[in-house]
């Protein structure tokens, strides 16, 4: 049986059907104003006659435009997502993509006329109060001016990115989307998806769990060749234009996106990584617990007990409401009515995109979530998790627009992890039994170790290929030895890795979809326990303070939204305090197995 079967997204809050004439009409519709828009502002903006006001009205309508295009373009993407084989789906696509690029490239000006403008003209300009709700947007914009081109090669980056990394990333999309097993089990050979084979690698039976892994690493390694020059080209990409753009790093953008200071994430990384004693003590600690004298890298995600419980969605789902109904009624009634609403699209079949997601259209759409529910506790976590997403872009709406709605990926993760940390506080506090509380613990235990000190690893080794694939195409044997490394270096030597895992590198969507996104994982996670900490002390006094840090979404620095928790991230005491807990949990977990 499909798990969560018939539990799908209802996208008619963007179109009534897929090709609904109105998607074209909207797109064609954005561009015309997108002409309109240019010929009425090109050379205003940066000129030293312009006013508040006028710049108002401007951002105003590039603001409107942006989000008017926004909606095929999601509506086409999360038909793509929930059936990445379907041709028409492909197709519509690819045209949205050429519609954005053309719509960007109209309007391309503007961004750079903003970034033109003298510091004095636009203190100036800020002054007035008039542009207060876009001061940060305008200020942050303001970061990238070193790093501009002119309007013309900004334009043709934007067109060739259509047959050059976007073309990549659309084919890694499209070719992971065929991929399927056949995996025999119980004398029985099926035709499993790739949510399905990981959830396999999940098994009790330790055997089952080295055959999935071994299947599902290895399929990869199979086509080594095609992921090896996805990922390498677009590291050569990147390299082309961070060099054109003067930047120093490839990692820069990113911070600069974020809006956090290089030390700071580098004291953070430095941090976990002078914790990586943790997870290696949870390896055998986990072997213990399972028997073993070693882990195998098929046993990372092993049930740490035969308890093996089922959870179906609707337990799922109950769980996840009452664990945000119990923090605030206001957002369990928010996730109830995502639910009533079919915000969500949990059910397995062929061609759906692996993993999970919460998709933000914008303040004109509520978000969607998509994930491959497969009845266990994990996929409860990532049903929270989501929704998490989820209720964050629904906070950060009620005030902001498009430009400043959406917060930056180190405060992205905050509502997410902090949903599964209330998930895990109502867990254990309803469970008495020592076998139960040690699945919780364990549970949470590998996912803070996957969220923190693994996703750490990642960037650690997505930054090395991006450093020397600048100086020279890289192997896949230059991908995996680099991989090896950094994963040795968080585990140690207290797992044995099966030779197929070496692949794994070409797995992990974030190298492809959103290059240096990862170490926002640990960011959030980190600061998460942090906030945690807090409304263990303050209780319900807690609540408003974190619902207006979701609700600022993108409107202030993440440090000062930071520092009105009476938090500093610049302090090394800041990352360690996770850390703290971290060990708390694993300490009570080695006293419970004894």
């Amino acid at each position: 049986m499909k798990k969560a079967k018939g539990v799908v997204w209802d996208l008619g809050c963007l179109y009534t059907k897929e090709n609904d004439p109105e998607i074209n009409k909207d797109s064609d519709s954005a561009l015309e104003r997108a002409r309109s828009f240019q010929e009425q502002y090109h050379g205003k903006i940066d000129a030293g006659t312009c006013t508040p006001e006028l710049l108002l009205a401007a951002v105003k309508e590039y603001e409107a435009i942006i989000e008017a295009s926004y909606r095929p373009y999601a509506m086409a993407n999360l038909l793509f997502f929930a059936d990445g084989r379907n041709d028409t789906y492909k197709a519509m696509v690819a045209k949205v993509q050429e519609a954005m690029t053309r719509i960007n490239n109209e309007m391309l000006f503007f961004s750079l006329e903003i970034q033109s403008v003298t510091d004095e003209k636009m203190a100036e300009l800020l002054e007035s109060g008039v542009l207060s709700h876009y001061k940060h947007h305008l200020e942050s914009l303001r970061l990238f001016t070193p790093h501009m081109l002119s309007e013309k090669e900004e334009q043709v980056v934007n067109r060739k990115n259509l047959s050059g990394k976007t073309a990549f990333v659309n084919l890694f999309d499209e070719f992971t989307a065929d991929f399927e097993w056949e995996f025999e089990l119980d004398g029985e050979k099926n035709t499993v998806t790739q949510s399905e084979l990981r959830e396999l690698a999940r098994h009790q039976d330790a055997e089952v769990r080295r055959r999935a892994k071994e299947a599902h690493d290895g399929k990869f390694g199979d086509n080594a060749l095609i992921f090896t020059n996805i990922f390498g080209s677009l590291i050569k990409d990147h390299a082309t234009e961070m060099e054109m753009r003067g930047y120093e790093s490839p990692i820069q953008p990113s911070l600069l996106n974020n809006k956090v200071p290089a030390e700071v994430v580098n004291t953070m990384m430095d941090v976990t990584g002078a914790h990586n004693h943790l997870p290696q003590q949870f390896c055998r600690l986990k072997a213990k617990m399972l028997g073993l004298s070693k882990l195998k890298g098929s046993d990372l995600h092993a049930p740490v007990n035969q308890s093996g419980k089922v959870v179906p969605f609707e337990n799922g789902k109950a769980l996840v409401l009452e664990s945000f109904s119990s923090f605030s009624p206001e957002f369990g009634k928010i996730i109830r009515g995502a639910f009533e609403q079919n915000w969500i699209d949990a059910e397995i079949r062929p061609g759906k995109r692996g993993g999970a997601f919460c998709y933000s259209v914008g303040p004109s759409a509520h978000p969607f979530v998509l994930m491959n529910y497969v009845d266990n506790i994990d996929s409860v976590y990532t049903m929270a998790h989501e929704f998490g997403h989820a209720l964050h872009s629904v906070l950060a709406c009620e005030k902001e627009s498009l430009l400043t709605f959406h917060p930056p990926l180190v405060l992205a993760e905050t509502a997410s992890v902090f949903a599964e940390m209330l998930l895990t506080r109502k867990l254990l506090a309803e469970e008495t039994d020592r076998e139960s509380r040690v699945q919780i613990i364990a549970s949470k235990l590998e996912d803070f170790f996957g969220t923190i000190s693994r996703q750490t690893m990642y960037t650690r080794f997505e930054l090395d290929t991006h450093l020397e694939g600048a100086k020279h195409r890289l192997s896949a044997d230059d991908f995996c030895r680099l991989w090896i490394k950094h994963r040795d270096e968080m585990y140690g030597d207290t797992v044995d890795f099966l030779e197929e895992e070496k692949w794994f590198w070409s797995v992990i969507p974030h190298f492809i979809h959103s290059r240096f996104y990862c170490y926002a994982y640990t960011f959030g996670a980190l600061f998460v326990l942090a906030l945690f900490n807090q409304y263990e002390k303050e209780g319900e006094a807690f609540v408003p303070k974190y619902r207006a840090l979701l609700a600022a979404g993108d409107s202030n620095w993440p440090e000062h939204l930071i520092q009105e928790l009476g938090l500093d991230f610049s302090e090394k005491s800041f990352w360690e305090g996770g850390f703290v807990v971290i060990e708390s949990l694993l300490n009570e977990l080695t006293e419970l197995v004894g």
